[in-house]
């Protein structure tokens, strides 16, 4: 659980401000906000640290 899921998902709270690439991957539209743009940014990173993360629950 993310103790403050709008910092990392803000930017999924209005369809208009993101789509999916061909590749199903997220990217935001113009019509994104500032703050959208931070919390997208904020995602990123969150799930690039997953990526360096080698845990795994059994």
């Amino acid at each position: 659980m993310i103790a403050n899921a709008e910092k990392y998902l803000y930017w999924k709270t209005n369809p208009e401000w993101y789509d999916y690439d061909n590749n199903e991957q997220p990217y935001l539209t113009e019509k994104a906000p500032e703050k959208a743009q931070e919390s997208f940014k904020n995602y990123l990173e969150l799930v690039e640290r997953q990526k360096q993360t080698d845990i795994r629950f059994i």
